[in-house]
């Protein structure tokens, strides 16, 4: 087994303008995200949170919340991210 960092995460989210992580998950997290991302292409990270949060369409996923929380904290929830799958 490798030996990693404390709080390590396979993924790190920047915003612009910023050089620290304001977040980190999964590989699996990130690519969930790219999927709802692609699935609805102009959506701000208010809306990708909404949707997602919604029961009826995806099962619960705490990390993804907090990543968008995250990103709502420091300020960029009218953003429309730019991820890839």
């Amino acid at each position: 087994m490798p030996k990693y960092p404390k709080n390590y995460k396979d993924v790190e989210y920047y915003v612009p303008g910023r050089k620290r992580r304001i977040a980190g998950s999964t590989k699996a997290t990130s690519d969930f995200l790219a999927l709802v991302h692609l699935d609805h292409p102009d959506a701000t990270i208010f809306q990708l949170r909404e949707i997602i949060t919604n029961g009826t369409l995806f099962v619960q996923n705490p990390e993804a919340v907090s990543v968008l929380n995250a990103h709502i904290v420091a300020g960029y929830g009218n953003y429309v991210p730019a991820w890839n799958y």
